[in-house]
């Protein structure tokens, strides 16, 4: 018999994981722990893990936590399973999830993007302008961040391991690696026309400083002297937006852009979900759909659209019926009513 702990040993020596999933497990275990002590797995049964849930979840616990606890810790329990390390049946987190409350998904209105665009430019007009740092700086740099996630809807995360060499502006594409990727998928997005002048300013800049082709491309203390850092992280990128927050009293975040770019595109007539589903890497279609958010004109269009096409059928068929008459019998204009086709 084995400890949570020493299963998750094995098991991260088993798989090739990123540094956040595997914080993930480790706070499963610690929740686990937290309510049953360190215990041999051996030691807790089905109806023991159920009167857990029961506890945390009574006692104000988010159903999307607990289904994290429970997900990761069975996934552990599964893998005790198969190395034989545990000798139970089924595995005692089976059964155990619930069904979350629907969670909205954030998009940004497009008056807070330009209001935001608009003011970055602001800036970085008024940097070059006088010469001194503006709120935000240097504007230029946070001003491509901004457009970059506008355009692709890439996770920050994703934004932080981009190379110099991963832009490839001639054929207008970003490469995306898939080691810090939740699919652990390589990827590209393409550069498009309103994108392009921003990333060409970035890598001429890098280029003009002596970045070399594998370094970090969007890192802000290579181009201030006003950081520290030798490479960027997810504070300095929140950072920026928390001024743009304060800024349009609204909220606006890097994983906003990637709801609103989602909804966008699937309301677009063709609603192409694959294309959709691709461009956000995403490994199964209903995360996907998850994102998309139908709001009361979008179905009222939907309904006239079939309204339309149904009137444009009947309207055909009268016609058709009339014309397939034989000559001197006309067409009833008036349709037969319930009554007469009882009667």
């Amino acid at each position: 018999m084995v400890t949570f702990d020493e299963i998750a040993e094995k098991y991260f020596l088993s798989r090739y994981l990123r540094h956040a999933s595997i914080t993930v497990y480790r706070s499963s275990i610690k929740a686990f722990e937290l309510h049953f002590g360190k215990c041999l797995l051996g030691d807790v049964d089905h109806e023991q893990i159920l009167a857990w849930r029961k506890a945390r979840l009574d006692a104000g616990l988010a159903r999307r936590s607990w289904n994290t606890y429970s997900s990761h810790l069975k996934t552990l329990y599964g893998y005790a399973m198969e190395q034989e390390l545990v000798t139970a049946s089924r595995n005692i987190f089976s059964g155990t999830l619930v069904v979350p409350p629907k969670k909205k998904k954030k998009t940004i209105e497009s008056h807070l993007i330009h209001q935001a665009r608009d003011w970055l430019i602001e800036l970085t007009e008024q940097e070059q302008r006088t010469h001194q740092r503006a709120t935000i700086t240097p504007a230029w740099f946070w001003l491509v961040v901004f457009e970059t996630f506008f355009h692709t809807g890439i996770r920050l995360n994703a934004l932080l391991q981009i190379r110099v060499k991963d832009v490839h502006l001639l054929q207008r594409y970003i490469l995306i690696r898939g080691e810090e990727e939740k699919t652990h998928r390589e990827f590209s997005v393409p550069i498009m026309p309103g994108h392009l002048p921003h990333m060409k300013q970035l890598v001429k800049s890098a280029k003009s400083i002596g970045m070399r082709p594998d370094e970090q491309l969007f890192n802000v203390n290579r181009f201030s002297g006003h950081y520290r850092r030798t490479t960027m992280n997810q504070d300095q990128v929140e950072a920026m937006y928390k001024k743009l927050i304060e800024r349009l009293g609204a909220r606006i975040t890097p994983h906003r852009f990637r709801h609103t770019l989602a909804s966008d595109l699937m309301r677009q007539p063709d609603r192409n979900i694959h294309v959709t589903m691709q461009l956000l890497n995403h490994s199964n279609m209903a995360t996907t759909l998850s994102y998309i958010e139908t709001d009361q004109e979008d179905i009222r269009m939907a309904l006239a659209e079939r309204e339309q096409q149904y009137q444009g059928r009947f309207k055909r068929g009268r016609e058709v019926a009339g014309k397939s008459l034989p000559r001197g019998i006309a067409c009833d204009k008036k349709p037969l009513t319930r009554k007469k086709l009882q009667g």
